[in-house]
Formats: structure tokens, C-alpha cells, sequence
């Protein structure tokens, strides 16, 4: 948000509760306001094919796999990821910890993050975003790019991101892999 002298005024979370957000989705980044026009249709088509192919595999997965905890994949679910800064996410599709705690929202990052870039995202926001997951708890933010059609995954803050261009498949889940052009 930005007052009449171009600076940056930040918001409290409990002011950031009240607002009107009307059609566009609103965050909470690091204090500031980021207001977006609602999701297109074709952004929505991705995330809802990406969430089908997701969750019918994470299931599986988890057959195959009983001892091991997961939490359930979630679609456009809000993340109050830290007080200070302030900040508050909502990724396209997200797969928190087991046992993430939480009231209204979850509480801190979410394990794994898919994001999927549109039009009116901006690099610098994107960046802001990824290290803010990781900084407070993601062990894995995926951000796909529909018009490249390739996703960079990004693990651990200290890690380079790495460039897929074939499936997504995550390090945490051996064997679950969603190839993207299924998605795309």
C-alpha cells in the first residue's frame, strides 16, 4: 500500500482481517498490501488439473506408504506465515505439515508451495515470496511458469533452484511425479 508520497505504509494483520478485498485476491507480505485482480480462467484450469493429478497421487502414495504422515493437499488456502513481518499467503495449491497448527489459518509455511505464475505476477514479489516460505518452514516451493512451460523448484533457502521442464516430483514423495504437460 502506498501513501500519497509513494511510500510504503505497512499494514497490521488485524487491519489486514477487516478489509474489503471485493473481487481481487489480497496477501500480506512483509507488512505491505499486494492486491491482484481475480485468478483468469486459465490460471484456474491449471490449478484445479495440477490439484486432480496432485491429490489422486498423493493418495496413492500414501497407500503405498502408511507409516509416514502427510498432511491434505489444499487449494487457495490462507497461511498466516509469520507476525514479524507480518505476512500472510495464499499459494494456488499447498500441501501443509502434518499437524500444522492453526485456527482460522494455518500457522506458519506450508511443507510444499505450488505456485502458478500469471500475467500480474512480478519477479520481485515472486522472490519476496519464495524466501518468505522457506524462511519459515517450506521445504519446497514449486513455481510453474504455463507460458514457458516449466517449473523452477526451489528447496532449503541456502539451495539453488533447479529448472524442470519435464514432471513435477518432489523429494519428499519418491515416486509421485505429474508431468506437465498433463498439467499445461
Amino acid at each position: 500500500m502506498m501513501d500519497d508520497m509513494g511510500t510504503t505504509m505497512l499494514m497490521s494483520f488485524a487491519d489486514f482481517e477487516l478489509l474489503d478485498a471485493g473481487a481481487d485476491d489480497v496477501e500480506l507480505l512483509k507488512g505491505e498490501l499486494i492486491r491482484l485482480p481475480p485468478a483468469q480462467r486459465t490460471h484456474m484450469q491449471i490449478c484445479r488439473r495440477l490439484f486432480k493429478l496432485l491429490d489422486a497421487a498423493l493418495e496413492r502414495w500414501k497407500r503405498n506408504n502408511p507409516d509416514t504422515q502427510i498432511g491434505e493437499l489444499e487449494i487457495e488456502m490462507g497461511y498466516l506465515i509469520s507476525s514479524d513481518p507480518r505476512s500472510w499467503l495464499q499459494p494456488d495449491l499447498s500441501l501443509p505439515h502434518p499437524d500444522q497448527p492453526g485456527g482460522r489459518y494455518y500457522e506458519g509455511a506450508p511443507l510444499v508451495v505450488f505456485e502458478v505464475v500469471s500475467e500480474n505476477d512480478t519477479a520481485t514479489r515472486l522472490d519476496k515470496k519464495i524466501a518468505t516460505y522457506l524462511a519459515h518452514g517450506a521445504a519446497e516451493v514449486w513455481v510453474i511458469y504455463p507460458e514457458q512451460r516449466h517449473a523452477w523448484v526451489h528447496r532449503g533457502a541456502m539451495s539453488a533452484a533447479t529448472r524442470e521442464t519435464e514432471a513435477i516430483h518432489s523429494d519428499l514423495l519418491p515416486g509421485v511425479e505429474i508431468p506437465l504437460n498433463e498439467i499445461l
